[in-house]
């Protein structure tokens, strides 16, 4: 099965700022204060930095569809990013992907390269926060990616933020703003997406130095 269902609908990334999240509308409760930094970018695996394509099987673990993405490979597009966030060091990534719930937050880190799994500081979906029950991890699931994504930001509270995604069924129309929409078949290897990810970046770091006010 996919690791995640992959829908796409038309959105505005619109006027870049920072926006607050209602505590009434959090669904999940942190067990202790998680890890926040200035500036964060919500990454989500499939669609953005590889085709969509996934497959997983409880022997095999994870891999690339042979029937659709055959010439594709996981992780192929993570070297853009890598290459677009080095003139930035303070800006920190969370994983925003079925990934968080398997094969998990910490297993995932160990698949990724060091020169993009320090900036992580971070997942939506974290056992030690939404508890180890099967039935969480579904309710997880089963929740819009972009109430998913305003639960953490309601968490950790980051200054600036924006979430690279391709999974945008029910995003929240107030947070439309904060989302980069990818397309499943290109991800960030899309040129679109390259340059509001730029225009992003030089927007809310000011001088590219230092993190300035969007």
């Amino acid at each position: 099965m996919l690791l995640g269902v992959r829908r796409h609908a038309a959105s505005e990334f619109g006027v870049f700022k920072t926006m607050g999240v209602n505590s009434s509308s959090r669904p999940y409760l942190a067990a202790s204060p998680p890890k926040t930094a200035d500036v964060v970018i919500y990454l989500d695996l499939d669609g953005v930095i590889q085709h969509e394509a996934v497959l997983f099987h409880p022997k095999r673990g994870i891999y690339m569809s042979p029937a659709v993405a055959s010439e594709r490979s996981l992780f192929e597009w993570l070297p853009i990013l890598v290459e677009m966030l080095a003139p930035y060091p303070f800006v920190r990534l969370v994983l925003s992907s079925t990934w968080c719930v398997r094969p998990g937050y910490g297993k995932t880190l160990k698949r990724l390269p060091d020169n993009i799994r320090w900036r992580f500081i971070g997942g939506t979906f974290h056992r030690k926060v939404h508890g180890a029950d099967p039935w969480m991890k579904e309710s997880f699931l089963r929740t819009p990616r972009g109430v998913q994504v305003l639960a953490d930001v309601n968490r950790r509270k980051p200054r600036s933020w924006v979430a690279l995604d391709d999974d945008v069924e029910d995003w929240p129309v107030e947070a439309k703003h904060h989302l980069i929409e990818c397309n499943g078949d290109r991800g960030i290897s899309d040129m679109r997406v390259q340059r509001m990810l730029g225009d992003w970046l030089r927007v809310v770091t000011g001088d590219g130095n230092e993190a300035g006010e969007p």
